[in-house]
């Protein structure tokens, strides 16, 4: 089952997150997909991966996931990503800066009959914010 469950995560970076599936969001996450980002609020089903991705693309037109690693075990699948793009749309509250940003991103999938069922991310806004000129970056 791990490498069944690490094909589906490699698919669904392929063609949901860079490919722009949108239509096949229901192929590969379950009707009742939970994802917390913490401290944003919970996205819940098709319509709430939808509105992640399409914002993602909002905020980075050119953005690209890139796996680093997985480890599975059982029905759970751990992703360490880099993510890219330059920001030219509104990324929550920050209005378009014009600049490119990598950043990383660790998500823990729970799968459930071979789709998504729950996900856990932590992203490292701040690196990406430094990048894109809202936080200083510490004087070493």
């Amino acid at each position: 089952m791990s490498d069944q469950n690490k094909r589906l995560v490699r698919e669904i970076t392929d063609i949901i997150w860079n490919g722009r599936g949108l239509d096949r969001i229901p192929e590969f996450y379950a009707p009742d997909f939970v994802a917390d980002y913490r401290p944003y609020a919970l996205r819940e089903g098709h319509e709430g991966i939808r509105a992640m991705v399409e914002g993602a693309w909002t905020a980075f037109p050119d953005y690209h996931e890139e796996v680093r690693e997985f480890i599975a075990e059982g029905d759970r699948v751990v992703l360490h990503l880099t993510i890219s793009g330059t920001q030219k749309g509104q990324w929550g509250p920050l209005p378009a800066t014009g600049k490119r940003a990598e950043f990383d991103e660790i998500v823990i999938l729970q799968i459930r009959d071979g789709k998504v069922l729950r996900q856990r991310g932590v992203v490292d806004n701040l690196s990406a914010l430094r990048q894109l000129g809202v936080v200083p970056t510490p004087r070493s």
